[in-house]
């Protein structure tokens, strides 16, 4: 594509007559006829443009295999909440056989629990935040991690722009769900807030586990640092993304991790206005 590029833009300017006027002194000139110049030209021009549809069609191609692999990912999670499912009525089914209908009721209100938590991201007034929340959700449940929702804010009169709010969350969810699934602890928890307070957004992610030190709750920020295992170059990068995104939109960002409560991560981000 290059070559047929370089070739159609050399023939354009070999025809064009200001051009040639400059360069007469230097080399000798071949004039062509009107019509060839033309032709010449409208070739050219439609070689652009060919190329440009040809790299966008490579763009769009790229961007369409990354959706196929991540509905891959949600198609694997929904076949586990699928069996989870399935798990549920058995037990209610064992219950009721049993005649511990008070057992039944309890497990049945647990499980009703747990799906309102779900329904919770449903508040999130942008689409695509919300699909942003429940796919990792369904992700972190297929790995065996119980997630923890409370979302009580729309997320309305965010001045952050879609993109940037992504950003935060797909590197704070990802980055947990990879400790998470890392750890050796027995119980793995990721705990999702999302709320407001004195005119701020406060989006806060957790990992029950691992807990760290004050030098790493300072080291993380650094671009190219990372905790994760056998780390390459394309690691160390999120958590600065993210910064750099919360402060360009005049919020903050803070980290806490104590032992028995793990490493939380709070985002503070303005309201319009504010």
């Amino acid at each position: 594509m290059i070559i047929v590029l370089i070739q159609f833009t050399a023939s354009m300017m070999s025809v064009n007559e200001t051009l040639l006027y400059k360069m007469d002194y230097v080399l000798p000139v071949y004039k062509y006829p009107y019509l060839i110049e033309l032709l010449i030209h409208i070739l050219g021009i439609s070689s652009i443009v060919w190329i440009i549809y040809i790299l966008n069609s490579f763009k769009q191609e790229l961007k369409f295999s990354k959706q196929l692999n991540s509905s891959d990912e949600i198609i694997e999670a929904l076949k586990g909440q699928k069996h989870d499912f399935n798990n549920h009525m058995n037990m209610v089914s064992v219950y009721i056989q049993m005649n511990q209908t008070d057992r039944a009721a309890d497990y049945i209100n647990e499980v009703c629990g747990k799906s309102n938590e779900v329904f919770s991201i449903s508040k999130i007034e942008n689409a695509e935040i919300a699909a942003i929340i429940y796919k990792k959700y369904a992700i972190a449940e297929s790995k065996g991690i119980t997630v923890d929702l409370d979302i009580t804010s729309t997320l309305d009169g965010l001045s952050i722009s879609p993109v940037d709010l992504s950003k935060i969350l797909f590197n704070l969810i990802d980055n947990a769900i990879y400790e998470l699934e890392h750890s050796c602890s027995c119980e793995k928890i990721l705990s999702i807030e999302i709320y407001e307070f004195e005119g701020q957004h406060i989006i806060s992610v957790g990992n029950s586990s691992p807990v760290l030190s004050p030098e790493l709750c300072e080291k993380i920020w650094v671009k190219g640092f990372s905790t994760k295992r056998n780390s390459r170059g394309d690691h160390g990068y999120g958590l600065s993304i993210v910064k750099h995104a919360v402060e360009k939109n005049g919020g903050k960002i803070e980290v806490e991790s104590y032992d028995s409560i793990g490493t939380i991560f709070t985002v503070f981000l303005p309201k319009n206005g504010r």
